[in-house]
């Protein structure tokens, strides 16, 4: 007897086989069954139990087809076989490829392609669901088209493959079922007593064997399906329809006897939500009011403002309506996007939450580990892979440890064979040309035994997998690298911190992760045994095992609320129900083919006796399964969508936001997120503490509660003063612990400072530094140039003089000192790339032209070098600069690249030198505003204390950049030799101040058109003043440059830190090039610019005679 019962959701079908089920048990009747889909196994049982009695278990249970199979099999004997799980199901599939590989055409990649063995597996297993076997692809390959006909071939040739090595002692999960139609006939189950069925939409066409060999061993059963009756026409009610004439036809088939009872019963629930439901896709019904206010339609700014929505919802739930949370459901089609905001959300709100969903292994820390190694023995040692190795916190090394290296390894850009020799790593842990110190040799040592500790296990990982010629093997040596670096124990201790802390869900999931590793281990040692793999064929297949399985999650609060998708939603009686994401582009969802047949070849399928779904069918299933979701609220229903989506792309609201529009007259509700977070404590009082900056009313009245409670006004009081605080001053006690009793600094430090104070303060106070990799960049292009120009200079000033010294000897001595910089500074491009060693050696050139062009202008000059790299410091060979003015007191150290004299009339002129191997010019501009003052300090400095040096009256004569740099000309046409020559010499002028004394200018360079000194004269033979500075403009200048560096001092004593930065233009501001951005967020309403418009020489002069 077959008995189908049929009705829109909510009409009573499973109250009626609830109450007939109950007037069985109460007659004794036994031998009763209720097949459910698996996800409403428990809450069907449940409220069985609750109906039915304490009896209900002696007369009746609650099975899922599975279930229902593994009782059949104890009973029949037909279970021995151990059963696969799916990493198992991927490893058969590999073995039964590396067998008939060679016979594959269109797949024949699949050998070596361990993703694409998975897709074969994924594709067999919906066969296999739908009861498709090898000889229906075979026989639908002589009649479709050739691509696909190909396909279908190769298709039941992995098939019987794969049978075939099920058959060696194996059972796929997928063929249960038919094995349950096979041999049901020789269990108990169908003999006497009844079978129920409900819950579903459809059958697969394993369930539908099941069904169909029931009914030929005379089983009574009663089957409910969603469908107004067997003829409607209705598109949401197709599958179910579909299935109820398939159950008819089959039991007419079979001679059995049939009834059809149609309920057409409402449930007990709003009326708003029955109309729904009832109108969803009946596009001729008027419109009705929205009582109390049952159906909400809500847009939201984000993915994550509608999960925050949603959680504030569930709190206001539960306070107002006296629900409890696990009479809440939320549903969203396409879950996985919204899973992390959604949980982050109910976190936040405290609201409990339970996703039943099951994450991606492959992204958990344990198979990432694994991942990344193979990753880093097979592809070089990545600095990528080296960090994904290590920041899963199973590598060994604590996160400071893990820093200390990463930095390194950025730094010097470490990869390769460096990770691999047995010679130390000798590159200084702070970067490129700096000499090494206690301190930074211990760093170094350090870093070296961390690289060490971490390379061993993998080296001897990659040295076995290289030995190793089969599966077995190949898991051997990855089971005993995991021991080696001592995992187990590694996520022992993990799982034991997590449970203390409080976290016990993630503390199983560690336990799932090693247990799910284990079982992948043993399987393809047992499956694939001798098969032979390298090591790299292995880790692709492992990992791609690996990601089969799914870690899941288990509630630890019977009173939750219940979220997934809505294909996989766990109760069917609910009082309020959440639905997200009702957009156009997830509702409704229909997917384009997928696995290997795409949409159209499904279509072609299908006309080929093949039906595994899509097109038509995927949309009426897809529109039922809407409609049930919409059913299943019994009070109310929010539909909500995001502007939005995840990829920052505009959406648009789905029909069914459009419908309850329609049937209610209902407008969208627009967002509020500062209405949500008044629902709950830890949202509330983030939005209390956003009442100190913003304006809100529902900020303020945040403030106002939690102002009142005596624990949180405190915390608030702190936020408050906090708030208030501007970068402001520092105190003299932190001014003294970052800078130390005396202030000390150098000219880079006084130009930082007078750029922008708050600037200075993160670099040289709190001493923050960006994570840069060693390049051979412009600060280390100038300390090499300053090194071949210094000792060139140095060794011809010794010997042979530069009036006398020939353009072969300079280039003579430049490469020496090259050389020499390579074996002292470089290590003689030890650990370089070639790359690295072209491009140095490509310099040479340049270094050449550039020394050639500092002879020729000392050979042109009566100013001689005295001193190269002149240092003033303690210890030096000249003390710090020391400025006071009875309050203030500042050191200066420094060094000056280069101090040139002159002896006249018993006098030493002195000019300072300083090499720029970028653009930088002399500017009176930069003076003003005290930046650009380092020659003019060390200029000064010498008068006052040169004499003791040099053994007579100093005079400053002026200050030059020198040019350290090669340049590129640009010129139309081409150009000759000497003209090259001109140009090159044009963009090789001085820049600087000169004192402006026709004998020192002549000493300069005696010329009436001066190649190197910035001066040049007029047609009365004057020269241009722009650059030229009296004796009594000099002393002003003195003057000051010792006033700004006083104020400066005042300044820093007094720990100012105003992100005040300076700004000449868009091109030339202390912002444009400054890496503190993100830590400054300079506010346009507290912070200041300086903007510094431009002093001309005239003007500046004028400027310091008022200052006298």
């Amino acid at each position: 007897m077959l008995k189908l019962i049929l009705g829109a959701a909510g009409s009573g079908k499973t109250s009626y086989i609830t109450n007939e089920i109950c007037g069985k048990v109460s007659a004794g009747e036994g031998g009763i069954i209720m097949i459910i889909p698996e996800q409403y196994s428990y809450e069907a049982e449940r409220e069985l139990c609750s109906v039915c009695g304490d009896s209900l278990s002696l007369y009746a249970e609650v099975l899922s087809f599975s279930r229902l199979a593994v009782r059949a099999a104890q009973e029949t004997g037909t279970g021995g076989r151990i059963s696969l799980d799916k990493g198992g199901r991927l490893l058969c599939m590999s073995l039964a490829i590396s067998q008939i590989g060679s016979r594959l055409k269109l797949y024949k990649s699949a050998r070596n392609k361990a993703e694409l063995q998975a897709s074969l597996m994924q594709t067999i297993q919906e066969l296999k669901t739908a009861c498709i076997s090898s000889d229906d692809l075979s026989s639908a390959a002589e009649t479709a088209d050739a691509g696909l006909s190909e396909k279908l071939c190769d298709l039941a040739l992995c098939m019987d493959a794969y049978e075939a090595i099920l058959a060696q002692g194996h059972a796929d999960p997928a063929d249960k079922l038919m094995r349950l139609a096979e041999t049901i006939s020789q269990s108990s189950i169908g003999t006497g007593g009844h079978i129920y069925v409900d819950g579903f939409i459809d059958f697969t066409g394993a369930e539908f064997l099941v069904l169909k060999a029931l009914l030929q061993k005379g089983a009574d059963m009663t089957v409910c399906l969603t469908c107004d009756d067997i003829y409607s026409e209705s598109e949401h009610f197709e599958p179910s329809r579909k299935a109820a004439n398939a159950l008819l036809r089959t039991a007419n088939d079979l001679g059995t006897d049939t009834e059809i009872i149609n309920l057409d019963a409402k449930a007990e629930k709003a009326a708003p939500l029955i109309f729904f439901e009832d109108k969803l896709y009946n596009y001729t019904s008027e419109m009705r009011e929205n009582e109390n206010n049952c159906i909400r339609v809500v847009k939201a700014e984000s993915i994550r403002a509608e999960c925050e929505m949603a959680a504030a919802k569930c709190i206001e739930l539960v306070r107002d309506t006296g629900c409890r949370f696990r009479d809440i459901a939320v549903a969203v089609r396409g879950f996985d996007s919204y899973s992390a905001a959604l949980e982050e959300a109910f976190r936040f709100y405290g609201a409990p939450l339970f996703t039943a969903r099951r994450g991606s292994i492959l992204q958990k820390p344990v198979p990432a580990l694994i991942a990344a190694a193979f990753e880093i023995i097979h592809g070089g040692w990545d600095a990528d892979a080296v960090f994904g190795y290590i920041k899963t916190g199973l590598a060994g090394i604590s996160q400071e440890d893990c820093d200390l290296l990463e930095n390194y390894i950025v730094l010097w850009n470490i990869r390769g064979s460096m990770w691999t020799r047995t010679k130390p790593w000798v590159q200084h842990p702070k970067g490129f040309g700096l000499e090494f110190d206690d301190e930074s040799r211990k760093l170094l040592e350090k870093i070296d035994a961390l690289r060490r500790k971490l390379a061993a296990p993998l080296i001897r990982l990659a040295e076995k997998g290289k030995k190793a010629q089969t599966a077995a093997e190949q898991a051997k040596v990855l089971s005993d690298f995991l021991i080696e670096i001592e995992l187990p124990k590694t996520l022992e201790k993990k799982a034991a911190e997590l449970d203390r802390a409080g976290m016990e869900l993630l503390s199983s999931e560690y336990v799932q992760l090693w247990e799910i590793i284990l079982k992948s281990l043993e399987q393809t040692a047992a499956i694939l045994g001798e098969m032979s793999l390298t090591q790299e064929q292995f880790s692709k297949l492992f990992l791609q095992t690996l990601s089969q399985y799914d870690v899941s999650t288990i509630p630890v609060s019977a009173d939750s609320v219940s979220a997934g998708d809505m294909d996989r939603m766990r109760r069917r009686h609910i009082k309020h129900l959440i639905i997200l994401g009702a957009s156009d582009d997830r509702l409704p969802q229909i997917r384009e083919g997928g696995g290997l047949f795409s949409a159209d070849e499904r279509d072609e399928l299908h006309e080929l006796g093949i039906s595994l779904g899509g097109g038509t069918d995927e949309l009426s299933r897809e529109l039922s399964l809407i409609y049930n979701c919409v059913s299943l609220p019994s009070e109310t229903l929010t539909l909500s969508y995001s502007a939005f989506d995840d990829g920052g792309a505009q959406t648009r609201p789905s029909f069914l936001i459009s419908r309850a529009k329609l049937l209610f007259g209902l407008e969208e509700e627009i967002f509020d997120i500062s209405n949500s977070r008044l629902q709950a404590y830890a949202p509330a009082f983030l939005l209390a503490a956003n009442a100190l900056s913003s304006g809100s009313k529902n900020a303020r009245l945040a403030y106002t509660y939690f102002s009142e409670m005596s624990r949180e006004s405190r915390r608030l009081h702190e936020l408050r003063q906090r708030a208030a605080l501007r970068r402001g001053s520092l105190s003299n006690e932190s001014v003294k612990a970052l800078y130390g009793d005396r202030l000390r600094l150098s000219p880079s430090r006084t130009d930082a400072f007078s750029a922008c104070q708050f600037s200075y303060f993160l670099r040289y106070g709190l001493k923050l530094n960006e994570r840069e990799r060693a390049g051979f960049d412009a600060p280390e292009l100038g300390s090499f140039m300053h090194y071949v120009l210094e000792n060139a200079a140095r060794e011809i000033s010794k010997s042979i003089g530069f009036k006398k010294v020939s353009e072969e000897t300079v280039h003579s001595l430049a490469d020496k000192h090259i050389d020499l910089y390579i074996k002292e500074k470089l290590n003689g491009f030890e650990d370089k790339s070639p790359r690295f060693v072209y491009l140095f050696n490509r310099l040479r050139p340049s270094v050449h032209r550039i020394a050639a062009d500092m002879v020729r202008e000392l050979s042109k000059s009566d100013f001689v070098p005295l001193d190269f790299e002149l240092d003033f410091m303690s210890g030096g060979s000249l003390p710090p600069v020391r400025l006071s003015d009875g309050k203030n007191e500042l050191y200066i150290n420094g060094i000056a690249d280069r101090v040139d004299g002159y002896f006249h009339d018993g006098k030493l002129y002195i000019r300072i030198i300083d090499y720029k191997t970028g653009k930088k010019a002399f500017s009176l501009t930069d003076v003003w505003y005290g930046m650009g003052m380092q020659m003019l300090l060390y200029l000064f400095a010498l008068e006052r204390e040169g004499k003791m040096r040099y053994g007579a009256e100093i005079v400053p004569a002026g200050v030059l950049y020198v040019p350290a740099r090669d340049t590129l000309i640009s010129a139309g046409g081409d150009l000759t030799d000497e003209e090259l020559s001109k140009e090159r010499a044009k963009s090789l002028k001085r820049s600087g101040l000169i004192l402006n004394d026709s004998n020192i200018i002549s000493a300069m360079e005696d010329s009436d058109n001066p190649e190197f000194i910035p001066v040049s004269y007029k047609k009365d033979g004057t020269a241009s003043t722009d650059s030229l500075a009296s004796a009594e403009q000099l002393k002003a200048l003195h003057s000051h440059v010792d006033r700004r560096l006083l104020e400066l001092s005042e300044h820093l004593s007094n720990g100012k830190i105003d992100a005040a930065p300076y700004y000449k233009g868009e091109q030339e501001n202390a912002c444009m090039y400054c890496p503190y951005g993100s830590v400054c967020r300079f506010d346009e309403a507290s912070d200041t610019r300086r903007y510094l418009s431009k002093v001309k020489p005239n003007e500046f002069w004028e400027r310091l005679e008022d200052e006298k």
